[in-house]
């Protein structure tokens, strides 16, 4: 029999486990309990199975009170004290961890046998804190159904409109309704406080819609013509989102509902993205100038020069800094915060081309395969690599020859993604591991590989040279 237990019994076991796996305060608990106390009275509103959840010292979902309804019984048996997976409960671990509501969603509980649809809210403390998770569930019926009014023997609702109120008290919305006159008769305390924040002092109780109206946007004819309102309030210091909506009984108006919630937290944190992405997007825009300045600075000083050793290793440092420099070229231009691997690699081929053209020699380069992006750290590893490599084919692989060709193919994947880089050149020498017979070339790019991308590289050269490395994600 559902619910067997006593008001007592289940007041008793909320404090045990509130006690046993929570640092919940007492007047959290008490907070805990009074909610609780309504669970029958919403369960039997809609014909569901209500339940508290609180968040243990460990990170889970434990079930601290439950009441199951005749009528609906999801679980067959009492299941306060269980522990939930994430897996299966999102909603709720969403508004415990992180004070989100969720409405009419689609869950499989009960180790995924049972499919429901179920309404998840948080419950706060007075210095709105979460400290629990409200939670009311049926089965997942294809049509809505007509809700059961609970009176006593007078034909009055006065017991369940306290204990709603109660319930109602704790979430973090605020309710308003108003009667067909346009008279405020129900609101809670979390909409008086809305209202204050919004400049509103004086009692909700007995005023008029109009005077209500954070606004004046909609008036009553408005609204008793259908639809819901959906509108944001901004002061000085707050943001709130009002919905309006028409309260109707078998197509009869009977008065107007007020839904507020504050979003000044939310508005607060979607500006902080955006100050913090334009930050980024100018931090990569200055590490960019001051690459481009250094090279500078550097082909200057070799203009100085008369070796051609020292001309040479300039400007292959010159390649190296422009390799990165191109990676936040691109952060600064598109302000996302990954690269587009195939976009570099093309603006490398280019500025290396150029660099480094072997006269009399036609050189083609292709780029194929997916499409992946890379974060800066892993995308600028990436472009001094394969600026070593595609210089090193571009200096040793083709000489004496009128042209030769240049292929690159990115696959991705979900771990590691691959980069091969190849030339139908003169071959190399494996054991040494380059053609200029210095051994340095691939040295540098194999632990640039190993160190920086955690990856693995592979070296074939059987009609020309295929180099072959691994990106993990």
């Amino acid at each position: 029999m559902p619910d067997c237990l006593t008001k007592e019994e289940r007041d008793r076991k909320l404090v045990q486990i509130a006690h046993s796996y929570t640092d919940l305060t007492e007047a959290d608990i008490q907070i805990l309990l009074d909610v609780s106390h309504a669970l029958p009275s919403i369960g039997n509103l809609e014909s569901g199975d209500t339940y508290i959840n609180i968040l243990t010292r460990n990170g889970e979902s434990m079930v601290a009170a439950q009441y199951r309804h005749p009528d609906c019984d999801l679980y067959k048996r009492d299941v306060i004290g269980e522990v939930e997976k994430k897996e299966d409960e999102p909603a709720v671990y969403r508004a415990l961890e992180y004070g989100i509501p969720g409405r009419g969603l689609i869950g499989i509980i009960d180790n995924r046998k049972i499919v429901v649809r179920h309404t998840v809210s948080p419950i706060f403390n007075d210095q709105q804190k979460v400290i629990g998770s409200l939670t009311y569930e049926y089965l997942n019926s294809g049509a809505d159904t007509e809700p059961i009014r609970i009176v006593n023997k007078e034909g009055k609702a006065a017991f369940f409109d306290s204990k709603i109120n109660q319930l109602i008290s704790n979430l973090q919305e605020g309710f308003l309704i108003c009667d067909e006159e346009g008279v405020c008769t129900f609101a809670n305390a979390r909409a008086e406080e809305l209202y204050q924040k919004a400049g509103h002092s004086e009692c909700l109780i007995g005023r008029r819609y109009e005077e209500l109206d954070l606004t004046g946007n909609y008036s009553q004819e408005e609204i008793m013509a259908g639809g819901t309102r959906k509108q944001e309030v901004q002061t000085d210091r707050y943001v709130l989102e009002e919905n309006i909506s028409a309260i109707r009984e078998d197509g009869v108006y009977q008065g107007i509902l007020v839904i507020l919630r504050d979003k000044t937290k939310i508005r607060q944190m979607e500006d902080e993205i955006a100050y913090r992405a334009a930050l980024i997007h100018e931090v990569h825009h200055r590490v960019k100038n001051n690459l481009q300045t250094i090279i500078s600075l550097v082909g200057l000083e070799a203009a100085q020069k008369k070796y051609a050793e020292v001309k040479a290793f300039a400007k292959t440092i010159t390649g190296y800094i422009r390799s990165m420099s191109m990676t936040y070229d691109l952060l600064a231009h598109t302000g996302a915060e990954a690269v587009d691997l195939k976009t570099m690699l093309a603006q490398i081929i280019d500025y290396v081309l150029e660099s480094w053209s072997v006269r009399g020699c036609r050189i083609h380069v292709d780029i194929t395969g997916d499409d992946l992006e890379l974060p800066e750290h892993v995308a600028s590893t990436v472009a001094l690599i394969v600026n070593e490599l595609v210089t090193n084919s571009i200096k040793y692989a083709f000489c004496d020859r009128d042209e030769g060709s240049i292929f690159l193919t990115i696959e991705k994947g979900e771990e590691y993604s691959w980069v091969t880089v190849r030339d139908d050149g003169c071959g190399i020498d494996e054991k040494s591991g380059d053609r200029s017979g210095k051994g340095l070339g691939l040295k540098l790019v194999d632990s640039l590989v190993k160190s920086s991308l955690k990856g693995t590289l592979t070296i074939e050269s059987r009609e020309g040279t295929a180099v072959r490395f691994s990106v993990f994600h």
